[in-house]
């Protein structure tokens, strides 16, 4: 039943509406009466009707002022205003106010339900569409978790995000600031989605349900997305997490946190619990995992390898400068063949999922391992030469370039006369060709960089060391003189910025 206010000043008129029209018929109410404005919007506030039936011309306040009025407190409420011959000011200003239903006195029964059954009808097409409304949203809110549960598991394993995703990605995230971490907590068996239900809500009443941006299950693991400004109570946090978890499952957890970071880079926090999951299978139990436990270890060997930079190689050459940078960090630690195999091996599955096993090594040979770890990259990114005579060809001189680079002797007559065994013009046109860059300057360019990556991990290094395995005489002076030749630096002040960034980045 709808409710009906009736307001009008004349007592006649207003006394008869109420007693001709057919109220019930037309599953209607009349709630109340009003002689004027003012009484009518104290009744309006006391009722709260569906529709107003105003005379447009009354005493202390007129119709046009209590549909105003009206409008700025309930503007759902419809309303019909009566009319009278001559009252066109009255009405042209209703009009503006967006009145659509009108009658003109003398009042006709007829009329009168006609208006009425046109108002019921606008009222509950308006109710059918709200209803539509609130079921579409309501299908959207029970939708967005389970939408930001994908995009979260496509951020982790780097899958390109659709323009769709990326969109709602923008739109999830555009009120949030500063960084973010990642948390992953891992139980002994499969959590089932009740498991998944009781540890999500546990973490909500610890950190506040607005804070977990994000979730995503995978199997034993629990993936949280949360600001960076969590990284320094975590741990304390995690320890009732966990124990109010086993109240619950009689089931022991383990939790890790990445560094912190951007969005954009979940592939990279990702991978980093990832590692730390990998160093609790090293040693013993630890309920919670974060970096700074592991930075002194010998287990820092896995920080070698930066899973990022690989994975956005966009050529061989690329890739193959990544993975002898971490070789070459991982060879300055005198960090041994075999451990590198594990390292590497532990990259090949964080980065593209294979089964972990021994990297091949034939007698303690570093390089047979570096170029098995290059082939399979290679592989799986797609970034491989072609497998014509100039791609295999071009692809043995990079091979061969890396090995050599330490020499300091390696320069295209070197390399031409003691490692490919070829002309040494022929060797320069096909490199440059292939290239688009002269040898002697891709060579240096490749040992400049290689030496800034070996500072920005390791700024304590000595120049001698530095300049050996860059290819450069050990005493260094040559070395130097290139190196701010080439950077605009002197070496010592490059190492002031280099540690000057660390520190800026510690919490």
């Amino acid at each position: 039943m709808y409710k009906v206010l009736l307001v009008d000043d004349e007592d006649i008129e207003r006394e008869a509406m109420a007693e001709i029209i057919p109220w019930k018929a037309l599953g209607m109410e009349l709630a109340d009466m009003a002689w004027n404005g003012i009484e009518g919007l104290e009744k309006i506030k006391t009722h709260l009707p569906d529709i107003v039936i105003t005379d447009i011309k009354m005493p202390v306040m007129d119709g046009i002022e209590l549909i105003r009025k009206t409008h700025e407190l309930y503007p759902g409420i419809f309303f019909v205003v009566l009319s009278g011959y001559g009252e066109y000011e009255y009405t042209s200003k209703a009009m503006e106010l967006e009145i659509r239903h009108y009658i003109l006195k003398p009042c006709d029964v007829d009329k009168i339900v006609e208006v009425l059954l046109n108002v019921k009808n606008e009222l509950m097409s308006r109710e059918e569409k709200l209803k539509s409304e609130r079921e579409y949203q309501s299908s959207i809110q029970r939708m967005v978790p389970h939408i930001k549960e994908r995009i979260l598991h496509e951020l982790m394993t780097k899958k390109e995000l659709s323009v769709s995703d990326k969109f709602l990605l923008a739109n999830f995230t555009e009120d949030l600031e500063g960084d973010f971490i990642l948390l992953s907590v891992r139980g002994q068996k499969e959590f089932d989605q009740l498991d998944r239900f009781a540890l999500t809500n546990i973490l909500k009443e610890l950190v506040g349900e607005d804070q977990v941006y994000m979730s995503a299950g995978l199997k034993k693991e629990m993936v949280y997305l949360l600001p960076g400004a969590f990284s320094a109570s975590l741990p304390a946090l995690m320890t009732k997490a966990h124990k109010e978890y086993y109240k619950y499952k009689k089931v022991r957890l383990c939790s890790a946190v990445s560094k912190r970071g951007a969005v954009k880079e979940c592939f990279q926090l990702y991978c980093q619990i990832q590692e730390l999951f990998y160093f609790q299978e090293l040693e013993e139990n630890r309920e919670f995992l974060r970096y700074e436990m592991y930075e002194d270890e010998s287990e820092s060997s896995f920080l070698m390898v930066n899973y990022a930079r690989i994975r956005n190689a966009k050529s061989q050459e690329e890739l193959m400068f990544e993975i002898y940078s971490s070789f070459v960090k991982m060879e300055i630690r005198q960090i041994p063949p075999e451990r590198m195999a594990k390292v590497f091996g532990f990259a090949l599955k964080i980065l593209f999922g294979e089964e972990e096993r021994n990297l091949d090594l034939e007698k303690n040979e570093a390089w047979e391992l570096l170029k098995e770890v290059i082939e399979r990259c290679s592989f799986h990114m797609n970034l491989a030469f072609p497998d014509t005579k100039d791609g295999r060809r071009m692809k043995e001189i990079l091979f061969m370039i890396y090995r050599n680079i330490k020499n300091p002797d390696l320069n295209l007559q070197y390399m031409a006369q003691n490692v490919l065994y070829m002309n040494e013009d022929y060797l320069g046109r096909f490199f440059a060709r292939n290239m688009n860059e002269r040898f002697s300057a891709f060579l240096v360019r490749i040992r400049l960089s290689l030496a800034l990556r070996l500072l920005e991990s390791q700024p304590d290094i000595k120049v001698s060391e530095l300049a050996e395995v860059t290819g450069y005489p050990v005493d260094g002076q040559y070395f130097t003189k290139v190196f701010k030749k080439h950077t605009g630096m002197v070496l010592s002040e490059y190492r002031r910025s280099v540690k000057g960034k660390g520190e800026e980045g510690v919490e």
